[in-house]
């Protein structure tokens, strides 16, 4: 998936009943409403799936805002509150040090609202593993 430098794309899936989502381009006020529906998606499949596992994909994500920041930590906490994981991955060096600095990754264990984060979607499917029992079985992780 390629997008121009401020072409906002997302692409929504399910892997092994774990929520995939991937974001590429700029994630901007511009682009609120398209994010929004974006998460209002996420969170549909989320409360309709017995797996509460879900990855944010942003290996294509150049630029993201305060407004994208405020929705992720909203979706986490539904998502801790149902007893399931997200995970990011794909940060950029900048956008990994922006989320460290605001003390939002898991680099800062001590603060309770951080996220988990992976360099790689790989490295994230390894990471968020098979859905925690009373999920169902799956032959594979996410």
């Amino acid at each position: 998936m390629s997008a121009t430098m401020s072409e906002y794309q997302s692409s929504i899936s399910v892997i092994d009943g774990c929520i995939v989502a991937s974001f590429s381009g700029e994630i901007t006020t511009h682009h609120c409403t398209e994010f929004r529906n974006d998460y209002n998606e996420i969170f549909r499949r989320l409360v309709e799936a017995e797996d509460k596992r879900v990855i944010l994909d942003l290996t294509e994500t150049t630029f993201f805002g305060s407004m994208f920041v405020g929705i992720i930590m909203k979706l986490a906490m539904q998502i801790n509150r149902q007893n399931g994981t997200m995970l990011l991955c794909g940060l950029s060096p900048q956008l990994s040090q922006l989320m460290q600095s605001l003390l939002l990754l898991e680099k800062h264990s001590d603060t309770e609202s951080h996220l988990q984060h992976a360099a790689t979607r790989e490295e994230a499917i390894e990471k968020i593993g098979r859905p925690k029992s009373g999920w169902g079985s799956f032959s594979s992780g996410c």
